[in-house]
């Protein structure tokens, strides 16, 4: 069932054409059955999904651990390969074999030697810590408790306040005691004394697994290190057999952009948090301010995250040198603001430059967002994620206004009134400063809706008190 039209060419069967039609029908209805399927599933769907990621959780590791040794990775291969450029040998593959072992060698071995150095820096200065606490804090506490005896007793209306305090106090916690701790003790600890047990069992098997994990994630890095030349070309080979040449090319770039901006910021960042570090460790041993080496640590390591990080590390710092001296606390914390000033406005735009592009307001925001989802993996990943999402919408907007003749330069849309086009030239029509000034005084002059309703109401009651006196 075909025909030819008059200018000779075949038209297609017209059963060809129906086929058509119920093939569409039927690929939409098969559709909307599993898009239906899907949101009624959806829980199923993601706790296997969840069950997926968690069988899974050695490779995730792994490929984590590879991400973060890669840069370490590429500087030796560097070196390595300089110094065989400089004696004039050439590089065939069984040398670049060779070359690509030892630099995963030497990346896996600085990683280990990173997470000692930092766990010997720590855990001595954690224990002389506590020991020192143990030592000095009953007398802390016993000076402290004197100084307050011996204020209250020279004030007697503070005096009396205390006492009656305390008796309410007193009162307070035997009601309590009665009423709600020994019924708690009897009914709920007592006899849950074994789930308890059970859930400090599940804590240390979870632990367990958690270093079983790791382990094997190393091993997993090691494989994909070894073969990430080959997984690239696999995942080009891919994306050029599945997509269009052009959109290929757009999401290899976009993967480009991203692993650049990855790597450049945490890496600059790990840089800049051990030059934090060492000068915090500086300052206070000039200053003698105590647990110079584990304040500098928790300060150094808490600095990777950007905005919050160096307040996260400083809270509980202050607080243990509180314990020793207050004064001392105090001049810490003015310390790690001078810090977080040279950070932010010398020693981290240094390093790490305008690796985002990204405002101020951006990076808390992408901070907050995704710290929210993620916790703090979410603060460290969110500022180099959004910047990856910001720069796909800004390309996508400008090839829109591109499209359009349009200009994609910010600057020009900036106090914009409208856009005029014609054939000759397009036009960017602003507002002038006398209109903007006027438009300022006439809302200075003009009143709010809240003003006009107030107005209203003083005048409806001067009304109605004139119909008093009346």
């Amino acid at each position: 069932m075909s025909g030819k039209r008059e200018d000779g060419i075949q038209e297609p069967g017209l059963l060809k054409k129906a086929f058509g039609r119920w093939l569409g029908l039927f690929l939409v209805l098969v559709a909307a059955l599993i898009f239906y399927l899907v949101v009624v599933n959806l829980d199923i769907i993601f706790n296997g999904i969840f069950y997926v990621l968690g069988i899974l959780k050695p490779v995730i590791y792994g490929c984590v651990i590879a991400y973060i040794l890669n840069p370490l990775m590429k500087i030796f291969q560097r070196w390595v390969t300089a110094i065989y450029i400089k004696k004039g040998k050439e590089l065939t593959e069984k040398r670049k074999g060779v070359i690509n072992g030892l630099a995963i060698v030497f990346a896996l071995i600085t990683g280990i030697l990173v997470i000692v150095v930092l766990f010997l820096m720590i855990i001595p200065q954690i224990i002389s810590s506590a020991l020192v606490l143990v030592d000095t804090l009953p007398g802390q506490v016993d000076t402290y408790y004197k100084e307050i005896v011996d204020k209250i007793e020279n004030n007697r209306f503070l005096a009396d306040t205390m006492q009656e305090a305390v008796l309410q106090g007193t009162k307070f916690l035997d009601e309590k005691m009665t009423t709600e701790v020994i019924p708690w003790l009897q009914t709920k600890l007592l006899p849950n004394l074994n789930t308890y047990a059970k859930q400090f069992a599940s804590g240390v098997a979870a632990f367990i697994n958690v270093l079983y994990n790791l382990f094997i994630g190393i091993i997993v890095a090691i494989y994909l290190l070894k073969s990430k030349r080959i997984f690239a070309a696999q995942s080009k080979k891919i994306m050029y057999g599945i997509f269009k040449k052009n959109h290929a090319d757009t999401i290899i770039n976009y993967l480009r952009v991203s692993d650049n901006m990855f790597s450049g910021f945490i890496s600059g960042k790990i840089v800049d948090s051990a030059i934090i570090g060492v000068i915090c460790f500086a300052v206070m041993g000039v200053m003698r301010l105590p647990y110079a080496m584990l304040v500098s640590v928790i300060v150094g390591v808490t600095n990777i995250i950007p905005v919050f990080g160096p307040y996260i590390g400083a809270i509980p710092s202050a607080l243990l040198i509180l314990l020793v001296d207050p004064k001392q606390a105090l001049y810490f914390l003015i310390l790690i603001i001078i810090l977080q000033q040279l950070d932010g406005n010398v020693i981290g735009p240094a390093i790490l430059g305008e690796s985002t592009g990204l405002s101020a307001f951006w990076v808390l925001f992408s901070i907050l967002l995704f710290g929210g989802f993620w916790g703090i993996a979410g603060m460290l990943v969110g500022c180099p994620l959004f910047a990856v999402i910001y720069r796909i919408v800004k390309d996508f907007v400008s090839i829109r206004l591109r499209g359009k003749n349009l200009s994609d330069v910010t600057t020009e849309y900036m106090d914009l009134k409208c856009i005029e086009v014609s054939e000759d030239n397009t036009e960017y029509i602003r507002y002038t400063d006398e209109e903007i000034n006027s438009k300022k005084k006439k809302d200075k002059k003009q009143p709010g809706k809240a003003s006009l309703l107030l107005d209203k109401v003083k005048k409806k009651n001067k009304n109605d008190k004139n119909d008093k006196l009346d």
